[in-house]
Parts: structure tokens; C-alpha cells; sequence
């Protein structure tokens, strides 16, 4: 086929592209009006009836003359046909009227904690996490972006996300950031401690360890590796000793620069499958705790208190001892 032959088709392509466009039958996505939108309608015909309505939260708008009318979930061209429908059956001079959203208040969210102007945000189109922050006047000198809570609404209500938006900026990953929806509620938290964003370093690159202590054969750091669970680095460290309580066995796990602490009965695991298999990660410390009965097995408190103990036992014997007696001879005797 000739290059003439080929540029003339695509030329008859896009004009019929062009033309289904023009005709209506290939739309960008239109705005749908919602519960508690202001919207304006404006009669050129009859200015006098001209009118800012608000859109109820049952969906429907008041006019004078035709009563209530559904709006909730129509384009706003789809609103000018229905009122021009209704009214043109009492008043046939009115044959076109434009409607406008002036304020977007049913796509809203709201955002608390650490910016600027915390409160009720609303959208045309809800953006991303970090545009809506930078909305809000950008965030405080205090405050804390590694733990960023979205509380969801709506179908989700309850549900929450913790989300680490500093290592976002910091890996220019923004757009992977989850989805803002209605009636979410963003938390920006407080830096701990009275600290400034300035006066927190960036995070250090974890080390390829996973450090396992208590009742195993060989405690100590094991080589991190990908997709390793509770099990696999149990068997690494040696497997566990004879007086291991595998029933309250822990994971302590780094998140920024907090932690959390997970307990997990080995046994109910071996012979149930429960819990969800635990995939561990770098720098996590797995703990075996002694069964009862051992020397090492009262935990912190049985140690804070026997040095205690021991101090105390001290400083009574250096208070109780007998005074050292001398005796003052003359020199020469």
C-alpha cells in the first residue's frame, strides 16, 4: 500500500473521530453532582428566576415554580434538561437554563493533626495524599510524615492505613501513595519528643540481619534472607533448647523509627497453620522466651530487682561495718 493511500486513511479516521466528538458520542468524564453541592441556575429568559440552590442530602433541589427535582447523580447537562422539561410545561418561554457547581461539597474530605489549616476539604476531583497536605497549607514544623493515618469513610468507615509519606517524597514515589476517597480522614501525627522536621535525620539503611535471642542454640545475628518466616530463622539459629516456650515466642519489628511487637505460639502454628505465615524482615528480632522456672526467665523485672537487691545489700554494709581503729604513737617510742 502506498504511503498516499495510508495517510489518507488515517486522515479519514480522525475526522471521523473528530465528528463523534462533535455529536456527543464520545465524552470526557463529567462531574456528577451530589448531596450538599451549592449549585447556581441561571434563566436568561426570566432572570427573575435566576436561584442559588443547595442540593439536599436526599439528592433533590427546590424551585419555586416546579417544587423538588432529583440532582444527586446527574451531569449537570443532564440537571438543565430535566428543569427545562418540567418548567417548559408551565412556562413554554423557558426553553434553556445553565447550572453551574459553584461549591464541590460533596466530594470532601477531612484532615487533622499537624498543617497549617486543618479541617473539611472539598473537591471537584479528590487528588492524591500530598497534594491535598500542600492544600492545606503544608505541614507544621512538628510534624511527623513517616506515620500518616487515613482513616477511611464511607463503605471503608473505620478502616486505617498507616502510611509512610517521607520515605514516599524521599524515593519520589508519590504516585504510589494510596487513593484518597470521600469522606476520608487524614491524620497527621506529632513528632515525639517536641523534635523539628529539621532536627530529625533521615533514616539510616537497615542492616541485612535478623537478630534471634533467648532459648535457641545459637543466638546471635542470621543473614537476612528474602521471604523467610518465624520457622525457617528458628531453624537457622539452631533450633530451640529443651526449655524454650515456644508458645509465647515474639517478633519485634522496626517501623521508621518505632517498633511493634507481635506474639506467636510456634505450637497452635505447627499444628494448625494459624497465624497467617509471618514473613519476617531486616533488623527484625525474634525472641524465645525460657518456660518458668529458669534462673533467666523473670524477664526485666526479676533483674531490676535482684541488682537492686544487691545494691541495697551494699550500701547497709558500708553503713553497719565496724569503724577502722588507729592508735597514736609518739615518734621514738
Amino acid at each position: 500500500m502506498k504511503l498516499s493511500e495510508l495517510l489518507s486513511r488515517k486522515t479519514i479516521w480522525v475526522a471521523f473521530f473528530i465528528s463523534l466528538l462533535a455529536f456527543g458520542y464520545i465524552t470526557a468524564a463529567e462531574y456528577r453532582i451530589g448531596p450538599e453541592d451549592m449549585l447556581e441556575l441561571s434563566f436568561w429568559q426570566d432572570q427573575q428566576l435566576n436561584a442559588t440552590v443547595r442540593v439536599s442530602l436526599e439528592g433533590k433541589i427546590t424551585l419555586d415554580i416546579i417544587g423538588q427535582i432529583e440532582a444527586a447523580g446527574k451531569t449537570t447537562e443532564e440537571l438543565q434538561n430535566d428543569i427545562v422539561r418540567n418548567i417548559s410545561r408551565l412556562n413554554k418561554n423557558i426553553s434553556q437554563v445553565v447550572v453551574r457547581v459553584v461549591t464541590f461539597n460533596y466530594n470532601h474530605i477531612f484532615i487533622s493533626g499537624e498543617v497549617e489549616t486543618p479541617g473539611k476539604k472539598t473537591f471537584e476531583e479528590i487528588p492524591g495524599l500530598w497534594t491535598i497536605i500542600n492544600e492545606s497549607g503544608g505541614i507544621t514544623e512538628f510534624a511527623d510524615l513517616s506515620r500518616v493515618a487515613i482513616i477511611r469513610g464511607g463503605d471503608q468507615a473505620g478502616q486505617v492505613e498507616i502510611v509512610n509519606v517521607r520515605e514516599a517524597i524521599a524515593s519520589g514515589n508519590l504516585r504510589n501513595l494510596p487513593k484518597i476517597r470521600r469522606q476520608d480522614t487524614i491524620e497527621i501525627p506529632r513528632r515525639l519528643y517536641g523534635l523539628t522536621s529539621s532536627e530529625i535525620t533521615q533514616p539510616v539503611e537497615k542492616k541485612n540481619v535478623i537478630y534471634v535471642v533467648g532459648a535457641v542454640n545459637t543466638p546471635g545475628p542470621v543473614e537476612f534472607e528474602e521471604n523467610i518466616d518465624f520457622l525457617e530463622i528458628l531453624a537457622l539459629a539452631g533450633g530451640p533448647t529443651p526449655d524454650a516456650n515456644l508458645k509465647k515466642a515474639r517478633v519485634l519489628t522496626k517501623d521508621g523509627q518505632y517498633a511493634q511487637s507481635y506474639q506467636v505460639n510456634l505450637e497452635e502454628y505447627v499444628e494448625t497453620g494459624r497465624p497467617a505465615r509471618y514473613i519476617l524482615k531486616n533488623e527484625d528480632t525474634f525472641v524465645i522466651p525460657q518456660k518458668s522456672g529458669g534462673f533467666f526467665s523473670g524477664g526485666v523485672t526479676t533483674w531490676v530487682a535482684l541488682i537492686g537487691g544487691l545494691t541495697s545489700a551494699v550500701v547497709l554494709y558500708e553503713l553497719l561495718k565496724p569503724a577502722e581503729t588507729t592508735t597514736d604513737t609518739a615518734p621514738g617510742t
